[in-house]
């Protein structure tokens, strides 16, 4: 039985129950199910769906919100007795996006996703953060780690997606092919880096982008 939100590409020996549908979280599609078909949600249950909700969708920020993902916010929120649940929200981004002391991979390994893009293996991270101070303290030890995985594991491009969620705004650490980087977003990669404003959605604002550039390469 599979629920998801993402775009999937597998296949199984038999039929199986699958439901994805084009929504900001998974957390949505649990919920509307337990509400439509009628299930008790307690308030702790109710509260752990909404944080869900509002940490996929950056706190209804990213791209990927859709009205159902506030509607079903909203009455979760409700039934956690949440009052307000954008600040809810923050507080739960705020205390999740700090990488201060932590070690360079750990921090490029912390959201990681392998794709195949005509052919090519490319990995892209990403990090959600408050203080942008913290990545300039570690920067260079980002990008030499990076520039190791990168050979290591036969990347034709491995991307650190940091995106700002006070700022709503990306920025790119890139090593590896940089010319399909810049193909992708119209952008020089300059000192390995470029700035994507108003970026936040890995999913649908980063990898799409970069599949089109590989089939174009």
């Amino acid at each position: 039985e599979v629920v998801d939100h993402h775009k999937i590409k597998f296949s199984y020996g038999k039929p199986i129950f699958f439901l994805s549908k084009p929504l900001g979280s998974t957390a949505t599609i649990i919920a509307e199910i337990l509400l439509n078909e009628g299930y008790e949600i307690d308030g702790k249950v109710a509260g752990l769906l909404l944080a869900a909700i509002l940490s996929d969708t950056v706190v209804f920020k990213s791209i990927t919100t859709t009205a159902t993902d506030k509607e079903i916010a909203k009455k979760l929120g409700e039934i956690a007795g949440i009052e307000d649940i954008e600040k809810f929200g923050i507080e739960i981004k705020k205390a999740k996006a700090s990488i201060r002391g932590l070690d360079p991979e750990d921090v490029i390994y912390s959201d990681f996703k392998d794709f195949i893009f005509s052919g090519k293996k490319v990995g892209i991270g990403q990090v959600e953060i408050v203080d942008t101070s913290e990545v300039e303290e570690m920067r260079e030890k980002l990008l030499e780690k990076m520039n190791e995985i990168l050979k290591a594991k036969g990347y034709e491009l491995l991307i650190l997606m940091i995106t700002n969620i006070i700022e709503c705004s990306s920025e790119l650490l890139v090593v590896g092919n940089t010319d399909v980087v810049k193909k992708a977003f119209g952008k020089e990669v300059k000192d390995n880096a470029i700035y994507l404003e108003g970026v936040m959605s890995r999913k649908s604002e980063v990898v799409p982008k970069l599949e089109e550039a590989f089939k174009n390469l």
